[in-house]
């Protein structure tokens, strides 16, 4: 049975990506600082042991993992360049997530980011991290990993949401078959497909909001599908959403049905299963929708793991 641990874990998309895939799990740990989060977990899916700061344990004493998950934040990295010379590296929770995978050498380890991740500070940090990973030994001392990064968007696996997000990818060589690929892109399904609602809102629009959706317009440009949104206005035009942000659904407004997303549409689009209990009200699921991984994606990626390697 799978053995996973997840940090950074947000509302346990990989725990999801596991259930629907139907792939027998034991679920060793989850953590994550924001307690309304924790919340969620724990009232969807139970980890044995769930830890609230990924900096105040002894990664030693984890639970032995087959497969280790983060979605690590972004919003240290401008002052990357200045912490790689200090004498306190593990401030940055990347390099919790570096000390987990060398401590427990799980057999896949998937960490995810936004795309720009790869660029911030000319690509140092990415390039660190890169660099940090494929240089981890075994107890052999021989390098444990192959490590590969891609970029993936959520509309190419099946929902209508634009999300690129940067994903590195991390397989044991001893039981790496073939190297990795970017896996297969799915048919799209129409954004209806999502809407629980298709009633039409009759509500009058106030004078103002209507003025400024009607500043939202359509570059002619982008393909059919594709969703253009104007720098303080998000729309759903053309069958597409643009990403869902920490700003939630309520800024994703449907031109046809009149109205913004209720939150289990949005999480729909994310790749939640609609059984997902909200605990925390509406206005904390929609933050931690807007800043969860894509199932969709996290399952297309570890099928394709699935089938290069002997797990």
């Amino acid at each position: 049975m799978l053995r996973i641990g997840t940090d950074c874990s947000g509302i346990e998309a990989p725990i999801e990506a596991l259930k629907q895939l139907g792939i027998p799990f034991e679920h060793k740990w989850a953590c994550e600082i924001d307690r309304f989060a924790r919340t969620s977990i724990l009232a969807n899916y139970q980890p044995e042991i769930i830890y609230e700061d990924i900096t105040k344990r002894d990664n030693s004493e984890l639970p032995d993992i087959d497969i280790y998950v983060c979605g690590f934040p972004c919003q240290s990295f401008s002052l990357m360049g200045k912490k790689l010379g200090s004498n306190d590296p593990r401030g940055n929770i990347m390099m919790h997530c570096i000390d987990v995978i060398k401590k427990k050498q799980p057999s896949i380890f998937i960490l995810e980011n936004v795309k720009n991740f790869k660029f911030i500070e000319k690509g140092k940090p990415f390039n660190f991290l890169i660099d940090e990973l494929a240089s981890i030994v075994n107890d052999d001392e021989d390098i444990a990993y192959n490590v590969y990064n891609d970029l993936l968007n959520t509309r190419d696996y099946g929902i209508p949401q634009n999300r690129e997000r940067i994903f590195i990818i991390g397989i044991r060589k001893d039981i790496e078959k073939e190297p990795y690929l970017k896996p297969e892109k799915l048919p799209l399904r129409d954004l209806d497909d999502f809407i629980i609602d298709k009633t039409i809102c009759n509500i009058n629009i106030c004078k103002s909001l209507q003025k400024n959706l009607n500043k939202i317009k359509i570059d002619n440009t982008y393909k059919k599908n594709h969703i253009v949104t104007p720098f303080t206005y998000y729309s759903i035009m053309n069958n597409m959403t643009p990403t869902l942000t920490l700003a939630g659904c309520k800024y994703m407004y449907h031109t046809t049905y009149k109205r913004y997303l209720l939150p289990k549409e949005c999480l729909l689009l994310q790749g939640f299963s609609s059984d997902f209990i909200n605990v925390v009200g509406d206005v904390e699921l929609c933050k931690q929708i807007g800043n969860s991984m894509s199932v969709n994606v996290l399952k297309a990626l570890i099928e394709k793991i699935y089938t290069i390697t002997n797990l």
